[in-house]
Parts: structure tokens; sequence; C-alpha cells
């Protein structure tokens, strides 16, 4: 995430096409997640996440209206899995 971004639990990196507006969150070399920009930055929910992995390798997606409201659903979502809280 850029450094004006707040601290997160995991690792963030932009995509090598796509810095401004593709990401893919670790942690540490597991992949939870992947937040992308679609649309205009202008258009509520625009930031589109879907989490991967945890224990069951249940996947989810969904919209927010800024790229970190997005990484905290993937990470929040990750911890449930990972806590087995979400079932």
């Amino acid at each position: 995430m850029p450094p004006d971004s707040a601290p997160h639990a995991y690792y963030w990196i932009s995509s090598y096409f796509s810095p401004d507006h593709d990401f893919v969150g670790y942690e540490g070399d597991r992949m939870i997640g992947r937040v992308t920009l679609e649309g205009r930055l202008e258009t509520e929910g625009a930031w589109r996440w879907s989490n991967v992995g945890g224990p069951e390798f249940d996947v989810e997606q969904g919209y927010a209206a800024s790229k970190e409201l997005a990484v905290t659903a993937v990470e929040n979502r990750d911890q449930e899995m990972m806590d087995g809280r979400f079932r």
C-alpha cells in the first residue's frame, strides 16, 4: 500500500500492469485476497475485493467505497476464516 495508508496486518503489493488500481494481499507467503478498482474513483463501491484461502478455501467478494475499506474487508474476512469463526 502507499506510504500514506494506515498500517495493515498483512502485506499488500501492487500489480505490475496497474500499480494504482490492483493490489494483492499476503500473510507471509500465503495470498489472502485481491483489491481492484472497477470503474472510476468517483463511483461509490468502485473498489472490488475478493478473498482467497482460509482453512476451507472459501472465496467471498464484495464492493467498497474506498481502497482502504476494501483492504479491511479482505483482512477481516481472512481473520474470521483462519480463526474458524466463519461458517
